[in-house]
């Protein structure tokens, strides 16, 4: 072989492992940027499902309190749940608070126990008034949200004014003047935004209200 084609063959080489050393460096490059792009889009996704699993577990959480306190609140008063969260969604429409909506139920509980104990006190002349009937047919006392939805029928009836207010306050307690906007539009819109509540899922029940089991303190001998 000529001096001349060895030197040919060894520039042509040299070429050849250049362009090699080169696309080499290149490819190691991108698999660089890609690795890279991997671990930050990795990254990414991670934070998003971390994140998704934060709301969903703070969207749990407050739900299981919002079945918790409306619990216990129910206890307060001394209805079920379940009527205590339909009035709720009521009130929310008729934007009277649930502080209000609690302290006018529990009163006007407490009233229709004392007009049947004392039927010639002034709330249960009040009542008579009304013709509203506190107790059922087999003598057992009418629910609260009974009374309540009837209630309403009488106040739709009358003129907004001090007799209405002063009515509403003896057998509703304080809050009775704030919740005249929920009386005023009568039993039959009471009841469909009752129902309403059941269509939107906004009813709870007492299995939805976490246990609370009492904490027990161990004594040590």
């Amino acid at each position: 072989m000529t001096s001349a084609v060895i030197g040919a063959l060894r520039v042509n080489l040299g070429l050849d492992s250049a362009a090699f050393q080169d696309g080499l460096k290149k490819a190691q490059s991108g698999l660089s940027r890609f690795g890279s792009m991997a671990k930050t889009g990795l990254m990414a996704g991670a934070a998003a499902a971390a994140a998704g699993l934060a709301a969903f577990g703070v969207s749990v959480k407050g739900a299981i309190d919002a079945a918790d306190d409306m619990s216990k609140m129910a206890q307060k008063i001394g209805i079920p749940i379940e009527e205590l969260s339909r009035l709720k969604y009521v009130a929310d429409l008729s934007g009277v608070s649930m502080q209000t909506l609690a302290t006018g139920v529990r009163k006007l509980s407490v009233n229709m126990t004392d007009a049947l104990a004392k039927p010639t006190s002034e709330v249960a002349a009040a009542f008579q008034k009304l013709g509203i009937e506190l107790t059922n047919a087999d003598g057992s006392m009418r629910s609260s949200q009974d009374i309540l939805v009837q209630l309403s029928d009488k106040f739709a009836a009358m003129p907004d004014g001090a007799e209405k207010t002063a009515l509403a306050m003896k057998l509703l307690g304080k809050s009775g003047a704030e919740m005249i906007p929920l009386l005023n539009g009568g039993s039959e819109a009471l009841r469909q935004m009752m129902a309403e509540a059941d269509s939107f899922g906004q009813v709870f029940t007492k299995e939805m209200a976490p246990t609370r089991r009492p904490s027990m303190t161990i004594s040590r001998g």
